[in-house]
C-alpha cells in the first residue's frame, strides 16, 4: 500500500501542505471541465457539435478532444497538453493502491465540475470505497487563503456510497446534451454540500431568455463598460476575479470569453486593444438589443446563435429556444 494521496483541481497546494505539516503525495487534475464540450462523437473531431456522452466513447478520444480544447484557449503545446492530461486520467486508475485520498475541492463551479468528472471515473471502482475522503469547504474562502494552523485543523470525511453515486448522476446530466435534467437534480437534496449551487451557477450561463448573454458575459461586458477603455485582460481579472462567490474568473476563463465576445461581424467587444464595448455591446449591455452568441459548447450543450437552450431567469429554470 503506498502513502496518503492528495487530489487536488490546481498545483495551488502543493507546497503548501507540506509547509503544513500533512503528509501524503500529490496529483493535479488540471483539465477544466467546467469549460468548453462534456461531451463528443464523431462529429465533434471536425468541431461540430454532437450529444453522445463523453463517458460512452473511447478514453483516447476524450483526451483528444480535451487537448485541442485546452490547447487551443490557453495557448499551450498541444502535444503537451494532451501528454499531460494522459497522466493524470491514467494515475486515477492507481488511485486504489493508495491508503487514502484526500479530495482538496472547494464550492466553486471549477472545483465542483472537476470533483463529479473525477468521481464519475471512479464510481465502479469498489476497491476505493472507504478511501475516497472529502476536504471540508467553507462555502466562501479557497484552501490557498487559509493559514497553515487552518489547513493543519481540516478533518476530511469520507464519501459515502451516495454521494459518489450523485456525483456520477450529476456527470452524467451535466455532460448530456439537453440541460433540462441538470436542471431537475440541481434542485434535489444533494449529498455533496456544495454541488447544485455550482450546477445552477453553470446553467446561469446558458444564454438568457432577455438579452441572449450568459452571467458571465454580461458581468465581463459590465465591467469592461465600467472601467472604460482596459488596457489588458489582466486589470479586467484584477476587477472582477473574485466577485462571484460561486464561478471565481481565471485568466484561461476571460481570455476564451472575451476572444468569443470579439468574434462575427456583431461582436460585443472591439477586436483590437484597449478593451472597449462596440455601439452593439452597449446596447445589449442597455438592453436595447439582443446578442447572438457565437457557436460553443457549454459542457454537454450546444449553444447556438440561435440557441436551442435558455436560461429564463423569471422563472430561474432552463426553457427551450425558440425553433
Amino acid at each position: 500500500m503506498t502513502p496518503r494521496l492528495h487530489l487536488r483541481c490546481g498545483d495551488d497546494l502543493r507546497g503548501r501542505l507540506q509547509q503544513a505539516g500533512i503528509a501524503g503525495e500529490y496529483l493535479c487534475f488540471s483539465d477544466p471541465v467546467c469549460m468548453g464540450p462534456a461531451s463528443m462523437g464523431p462529429a465533434q473531431e471536425t468541431g461540430m457539435p454532437d450529444g453522445t456522452p463523453a463517458d460512452g466513447v473511447d478514453l483516447m478520444a476524450w483526451l483528444g478532444m480535451r487537448a485541442r480544447y485546452v490547447a487551443l484557449h490557453s495557448g499551450q503545446d498541444l502535444m503537451a497538453v494532451r501528454l499531460r492530461l494522459g497522466r493524470e486520467y491514467a494515475a486515477l486508475g492507481g488511485l486504489h493502491r493508495r491508503e487514502a485520498v484526500w479530495l482538496w475541492f472547494e464550492h466553486d463551479l471549477w472545483d465542483q465540475a472537476a470533483l463529479i468528472r473525477i468521481l464519475s471515473l471512479l464510481a465502479e471502482k469498489r476497491l476505493l470505497r472507504g478511501k475516497l475522503l472529502l476536504l471540508p469547504a467553507d462555502g466562501t474562502r479557497c484552501f490557498p487563503e487559509l493559514s497553515d494552523a487552518e489547513l493543519a485543523m481540516l478533518e476530511p470525511r469520507p464519501l459515502s456510497d451516495l454521494q459518489i453515486e450523485q456525483a456520477a448522476e450529476a456527470w452524467a446530466a451535466f455532460a448530456a446534451p439537453d440541460p433540462r435534467a441538470l436542471d431537475v437534480f440541481s434542485r434535489r437534496e444533494l449529498a455533496l454540500p456544495h454541488l447544485a449551487a455550482a450546477l445552477r451557477r453553470h446553467l446561469r450561463d446558458l444564454p438568457w431568455t432577455t438579452d441572449g448573454l450568459g452571467e458571465t458575459e454580461r458581468a465581463v461586458l459590465r465591467a469592461i463598460a465600467g472601467l472604460g477603455e482596459v488596457a489588458d485582460e489582466a486589470l479586467l481579472l484584477r476587477s472582477i476575479g473574485r466577485a462571484d462567490a460561486v464561478f471565481h474568473l481565471t485568466d484561461q476563463i476571460l481570455r476564451e470569453m472575451v476572444g468569443r465576445l470579439r468574434q462575427g461581424p456583431h461582436r460585443l467587444v472591439m477586436r483590437e486593444a484597449p478593451l472597449r464595448l462596440t455601439p452593439r455591446g452597449a446596447a445589449v449591455l442597455a438592453g436595447r438589443d439582443r446578442h447572438r452568441p457565437a457557436p460553443r459548447f457549454q459542457a454537454g450543450v450546444t449553444v447556438l446563435p440561435e440557441p436551442p437552450w435558455l436560461w429564463d431567469p423569471a422563472r430561474a429554470a432552463v426553457v427551450p429556444g425558440k425553433t
